[in-house]
């Protein structure tokens, strides 16, 4: 399956056949994964739709899994439909997956990630998600230009500290937010462990934790430590705190 996005340095090419990649090589639920590219990309079914000159109910149709098996021509419409509707939006969406698209992050390590169109002060963010601010809230002042959302679980106790550099975009000016956590304990010592042999301490601007059952004292030392704001937050499951993220528009 070939994709060719002329003046791209192959970003977009290597994004596209990702996203196609893991649908054609789902054995169970193709059109849940559908769903989850679409809803990442954030276009509604109906959108798409239109896009694609198609009924709506052929996309929620597939997505159900009412046509279990989409052609392979099928699946490259639906990615390119994607990937052209959010460049005529400007390609936030896909400027930032492209950061985090690599052989070796598999994708169910991201739930969400996004660009702002203006740097936003993290201290709005922080509120949108219900936290409770356990280090250096004076730092929150700071703007962040997006954020990048991860189940801990399937992320950060088993990445590399070069991939978690990965995950974070190459900027400091991100929020790092961190779902489905335990003690908060792991993913901070790998946000400390990155920063190790580098000539350039590298880390988000902030970082939300989400799920947290005990929190670890460590994890807030560390935090501290490295001058990093750590929140909590309160919301009930991921699936919440991800909705909330894609709901959040900040009035500057």
């Amino acid at each position: 399956m070939k994709f060719v996005y002329m003046g791209q340095n192959g970003t977009l090419q290597r994004l596209a056949e990702a996203m196609a990649g893991e649908i054609c090589l789902s054995e169970t639920d193709p059109g849940a994964l559908m769903k989850r590219w679409r809803e990442r990309f954030q276009i509604s079914q109906k959108d798409l739709a239109n896009h694609l000159d198609v009924s709506p109910s052929v996309i929620s149709d597939y997505e159900s899994g009412r046509r279990k098996s989409p052609r392979v021509e099928t699946i490259k419409r639906f990615v390119e439909g994607l990937i052209e509707m959010d460049a005529a939006s400007g390609g936030r969406i896909a400027m930032a997956l492209e950061k985090l698209i690599a052989p070796e992050i598999a994708s169910d390590a991201i739930l969400d990630s996004r660009e702002f169109g203006v740097p936003v002060p993290a201290q709005l963010l922080v509120e949108s998600l219900n936290c409770r601010v356990l280090t250096h809230r004076a730092l929150l002042d700071r703007d962040i230009y997006g954020y990048t959302a991860l189940d801990s679980v399937n992320a950060i106790v088993s990445l590399t500290p070069q991939q978690l550099l990965r995950l974070y975009g190459g900027t400091t000016q991100r929020a790092a937010i961190l779902t489905n956590v335990s003690s908060g304990r792991s993913p901070m010592v790998a946000i400390k462990a990155s920063q190790i042999g580098t000539s350039l301490a590298v880390k988000p601007a902030v970082v939300v934790l989400q799920g947290v059952r005990e929190l670890d004292p460590l994890a807030v030392r560390i935090a501290d430590s490295i001058h990093l704001p750590l929140c909590v937050s309160e919301l009930d499951s991921a699936d919440i705190l991800i909705k909330q993220l894609r709901n959040f528009e900040p009035q500057i």
